[in-house]
């Protein structure tokens, strides 16, 4: 059976995935925090989503980590919404310190120049980027760690 974990779910909890949030506050499934080692298996998730918690990441070395257990904990598709950069709604949250643009990510891409130059060298995990969408306020971007 395929395995969905949604983390950072908040109050918007998926059916049949196990929703996970930082804040006991929703009731979510388990309780941990993206930028620290996430209490799962390896490749124990077939999907996950990451919507609008990216950019809460503190610090560098727990945005490393958060992607790289996210890298670690899935064998499928990451699935990954954030606010745009260059749009003011990235700027509406104050516990929000981390802003993006889709090239952002390139430095987690396997094969990419960013990830080949900086990326490795930062420490990142290689992933297969699969799709981007930007609709101008956000976008989304999954990828599919590469193992």
């Amino acid at each position: 059976m395929a395995m969905i974990l949604n983390i950072g779910c908040g109050n918007d909890k998926m059916e049949g995935a196990v929703n996970a949030d930082i804040s006991s506050l929703c009731n979510p499934d388990v309780v941990c925090r993206l930028g620290e080692v996430l209490p799962f298996k390896d490749d124990e998730f077939s999907e996950v989503y990451c919507y609008n918690v990216l950019a809460h990441t503190e610090t560098n070395a727990g945005f490393i980590l958060a992607i790289n257990e996210l890298h670690r904990v899935c064998n499928g598709v990451i699935h990954i919404r954030t606010p745009l950069a260059t749009h003011e709604c990235a700027y509406q949250d104050p516990t929000e310190v981390r802003r993006f643009i889709p090239n952002s990510f390139t430095f987690m891409e396997h094969g990419h120049r960013r990830y080949e130059q900086y990326g490795r060298h930062y420490g990142f995990k290689p992933f297969k980027v699969t799709l981007v969408e930007n609709n101008g306020r956000q976008f989304k971007i999954d990828l599919c760690p590469v193992k």
